[in-house]
């Protein structure tokens, strides 16, 4: 995990110190920045891209309005958490206009200690979240890349196969029924093996740590059961999971009763509510 930085911006340079000062004193773990002018802070916060950005409101040239809104403009800047501080723009419609422009939080001067690490807290959180949010999307662009290249190789690979097949169809003397056959059971097992992966990696994106709880409480557990504890862990009833694994609502009561056996769990206890809390 990188540092954390942050951006504090003002063109006094008494004030600068009083900031930098509390940070140095309860946040050494932050990597500090500082810009005395708003023009200085735009270039900056485009150059090391910080966490959060701390500014002053009245400020010659470019005010700290001026600089949230210049940071909207670029991709890389808008979405960084912007405080505003100020000891005269105190009024709600100053408050109401500091948010407007886009800041997450607003601090009267003079900085109350208590007050300025607090929310300073809270905006590197919402930076963090902000920065898991976008890894995420990333993650399944990435898996959605992979997923197109794959299904094209796989759908060229039946193409020439059936391609394979047509002079057979005009001669009444050669059968394709065969070829026909392991192609038609070929394309089953691709899409029922793919749509699991994928329900699988969307499955641990939400609840990570449920797959190695379960290895590691229940190590003996087959594939099949795995899948089917993980159903389990949705809450979905036995009709939804006999659609889902092309079996009887019979089969999945029987598969339910073995996993409940082997995972020890009595008849009185719930073993839907039992995979649950994991």
């Amino acid at each position: 995990m990188k540092d954390k930085t942050i951006l504090i911006v003002d063109d006094l340079v008494e004030n600068l110190q009083v900031i930098v000062s509390i940070f140095e004193q309860n946040r050494p773990d932050l990597i500090i920045y500082q810009a005395n002018s708003g023009k200085l802070a735009l270039s900056v916060a485009l150059k090391i891209l910080p966490d959060i950005i701390f500014t002053d409101w009245d400020m010659p040239s470019m005010s700290g309005i001026d600089l949230i809104l210049e940071l909207k403009k670029h991709k890389t800047t808008r979405d960084i958490p912007v405080i505003m501080a100020t000891g005269i723009m105190l009024s709600p419609e100053n408050l109401r206009e500091a948010l407007n422009a886009g800041a997450v939080d607003f601090l009267t001067r003079p900085i109350n200690d208590v007050e300025l690490l607090a929310r300073t807290h809270a905006a590197l959180l919402l930076s963090e979240q902000h920065q898991n949010a976008l890894a995420e999307k990333d993650r399944q662009l990435a898996e959605i890349a992979l997923d197109i290249t794959k299904n094209d190789a796989f759908l060229t690979k039946i193409k020439i196969r059936m391609e394979e097949l047509m002079p057979a169809l005009s001669n009444p003397q050669i059968s394709p029924k065969e070829e026909l056959a392991a192609i038609i059971s070929e394309l089953d097992t691709y899409l029922i093996h793919d749509s699991w992966q994928r329900f699988q990696l969307s499955f641990e994106a939400v609840h990570s740590d449920f797959m190695q709880i379960l290895a590691k409480t229940h190590p003996e557990l087959s594939p099949a059961e795995v899948k089917l504890s993980i159903f389990l862990k949705l809450g979905m009833n036995t009709k939804d999971i006999s659609n889902l694994l092309f079996l009887t609502p019979e089969s999945v009561k029987v598969a339910r009763s073995r996993l409940r056996k082997k995972m020890g769990i009595a008849q009185s206890s719930n073993l839907q509510g039992y995979l649950m809390s994991f």
